[in-house]
């Protein structure tokens, strides 16, 4: 068995992990945003009835074509609360929303990476205000469902074992 290198063992080990309550205090996402590096981890605290699907800033509450991710659905027979683990593999601005039918447009979206001038979180959630209804893939994808052992060995090790395209697009 390989030992790792001083220097990319710090490099592991270095990686942030960053939470996202998603539902927890009502039809909101907290934090809204987020600046992750990439090799940095993105825990999706999902409450029941809730769940988290990339999209693009320009078709807010729309999934994001090709590799975006989306943690499944998620009701109130699955008795607790899900941790939707998504690697960040880019610095570009990616954008998400709840797609439980309307709370898109009630606020419900985030982004990390997301500009300070110009497209805005402001302006993302204003955009999906106007939107006529929001939609969800047809099953999880770009990421994975983990419990807190789970997360545990994965924040401990700095694995990057859940894996995801999440570039954006």
């Amino acid at each position: 068995m390989h030992s790792l290198s001083p220097l990319l063992f710090a490099a592991l080990t270095a990686a942030k992990v960053y939470t996202i309550d998603v539902g927890e205090s009502g039809l909101h996402l907290s934090p809204q945003t987020i600046s992750p590096a990439i090799g940095d981890t993105v825990i999706f605290h999902l409450y029941p009835r809730h769940n988290v699907v990339q999209t693009s800033f320009s078709s807010p509450c729309v999934p994001s074509t090709g590799n975006g991710f989306f943690s499944g659905p998620f009701d109130n027979t699955d008795n607790g609360e899900k941790k939707f683990v998504v690697n960040v593999t880019t610095t570009s601005p990616v954008w998400y929303y709840c797609a439980v039918p309307t709370h898109c447009q009630k606020g419900m979206v985030g982004g990390w990476n997301v500009p300070e001038e110009g497209n805005t979180i402001e302006a993302f959630a204003s955009a999906a205000e106007g939107v006529d209804t929001s939609e969800a893939p047809s099953s999880m994808r770009g990421g994975q469902l983990l419990d807190d052992e789970q997360i545990m060995s994965l924040t401990a090790t700095g694995s990057s074992s859940p894996s995801t395209t999440a570039s954006g697009r």
